[in-house]
């Protein structure tokens, strides 16, 4: 019998008791009770991934893809912890299998498909308490922090500048803490954010990472309470969305503020002063970029930004531009990135548009040629890639068996070496699926056959291009989403 065993490790607690080997050494037992052979290649091991989170646990994702091709008649787990701990991936992960004519066991529940039947109720709620625990955990990591703030304790993760640790205590570190004193005192005085950071940076002064000041780095240090002795507990939420996490801002109403709750850097006066709404200026909506998430700097690969600029002409009016410029080079200057030659955007848009009306000629001829011969000298490459990581996990094996690495030194090598023969194996089963290649082709057909140059093709773009890389001297690299 063909059969998977699937293992899951996160940077959680409870995985001090919910070892790899623990997992592994379970399922094997069960195993090997129930009458089965044990294969090493069996094992399926997402590394340090959350159990909330399936679009991101690869070999999970690869399970399903055999699933689908019915190229396996069990799988195993140790609990339905390590299957997800999201009630809605449990049961879409269940039912994929069961659909699929797939075996499913979770050990420490006692639950077996088998037997159970493909309408159980049993599976649904063991995976509704697995989808709890999260949750359970939250509230009691968040009655644990609130209880160390109110002591005045560091809650974990990077103290802000200015700030070291003492015995869990926040203490003022005098060196950077004059930094901060500084940083308020020239912004009081009229300097801002990019004006600061450039001082400091000119000055060799190091931020907290060690690194350049930025925009931001010195807008976190005037916005943020904390310099005057406030603590803000609550301020963030983590959700999920499209299967991802994500940190939004809590509204202020269930912030929890803990006044004077460490010494403060500056006053609270200060920090009011130049906290205080200055007079609004009339600001410019946001430049619409149809090229963002895609256009780059070739030189130092920051995002390429859409600038505004004007002038105004004898007769009064105003004649206005917007320009291609590097997000590095507007923020630190040539220190850090070249001066690009000026580029218009709406040059620009019409170069790529040109360069994809050509492209989208030679769609089909690049579709149909060498289609069937490149796509097998790929999987014949991936196979070739496998097969020699596979010799190298058995003389690892081999290594081991003769006493020659530690058994720490041998697991790390072999979880690695199984990492990758499961990515391989991915890109594998996803170039047998000649429907996706279907698919592909569709939608580049599908964009092409938008483009419209009176209409916004953010959406297009990002569909056919992969990657823009723009040249100090102007010239223009661009990288599609297939080959062309």
């Amino acid at each position: 019998m063909k059969y998977a065993v699937y293992v899951r490790v996160s940077t959680d607690r409870d995985e001090q008791v919910s070892s790899v080997e623990n997992q592994i050494d379970v399922c094997r037992y069960w195993l090997d009770q129930h009458g089965y052979d044990w294969d090493e290649n069996s094992i399926y091991f997402d590394d340090g991934i959350t159990g909330t989170v399936l679009l991101e646990r690869h070999a999970m994702q690869l399970i399903l893809e055999k699933a689908k091709k019915r190229e396996l008649q069990m799988v195993l787990f140790k609990s339905i912890h390590r299957l997800a701990r999201d009630l809605k991936d449990a049961l879409e992960i269940k039912e994929i299998l069961i659909a699929n004519g797939i075996r499913l066991v979770t050990i420490e529940e006692g639950y077996d498909s088998h037997y159970e039947g493909k309408n159980d109720m049993k599976f649904e709620m063991f995976a509704m308490f697995a989808s709890q625990y999260p949750k359970t955990l939250s509230v009691s990591i968040s009655a644990a922090l609130s209880a160390k703030v109110r002591r005045g304790e560091h809650t974990g993760g990077r103290l802000p500048f200015g700030y070291s640790d003492c015995e869990k205590k926040y203490v003022i570190n005098e060196e950077e803490a004059e930094i901060v004193r500084e940083i308020y005192d020239m912004y009081s005085k009229g300097i801002g954010y990019i004006g600061i950071a450039k001082i400091l940076n000119e000055r060799g002064i190091p931020s907290k990472t060690g690194g350049k000041w930025q925009m931001s780095s010195v807008q976190r240090i005037i916005k943020n309470p904390i310099y005057k002795g406030d603590y803000i507990l609550n301020q963030y939420t983590t959700v999920k969305i499209s299967g991802r996490k994500k940190q939004i801002k809590n509204p202020e109403e269930k912030w929890t503020i803990f006044k004077k709750h460490h010494p403060a850097i500056v006053s609270e006066e200060q920090w009011e002063l130049v906290n205080k709404p200055r007079s609004a200026k009339k600001r410019r909506p946001a430049l619409w970029n149809e090229f963002r998430g895609i256009m780059f700097c070739a030189h130092c690969g920051s995002a390429m930004q859409v600038v505004y600029s004007a002038k105004k002409k004898k007769d009064g009016t105003k004649e206005e531009w917007r320009y291609l410029k590097c997000s590095r080079y507007k923020r630190y200057g040539s220190d850090e990135c070249v001066r690009h030659a000026p580029i218009q955007y709406h040059e620009f848009r019409e170069f790529i548009l040109e360069n994809l009306k050509e492209k989208e000629k030679q769609l089909e001829t690049e579709f149909n040629l060498n289609e069937e011969s490149s796509n097998a000298e790929k999987k014949n490459k991936l196979q070739r890639e496998i097969q020699r990581i596979e010799e190298k996990r058995k003389k690892l094996i081999d290594l081991y068996m003769e006493e020659l690495i530690e058994k720490e030194e041998f697991l790390s090598r072999r979880n690695e070496l199984e990492k990758t023969i499961k990515e391989k194996e991915v890109q594998f089963v996803s170039m047998e699926d000649k429907s996706e290649v279907k698919r592909t082709q569709d939608e580049f057909r599908k964009a092409f056959a938008l483009l419209d140059e009176s209409k916004n093709l953010y959406e297009e773009f990002k569909r056919i291009i992969d990657r823009i890389e723009i040249f100090e001297n102007g010239d223009i690299k661009i990288v599609y989403r297939i080959e062309m």
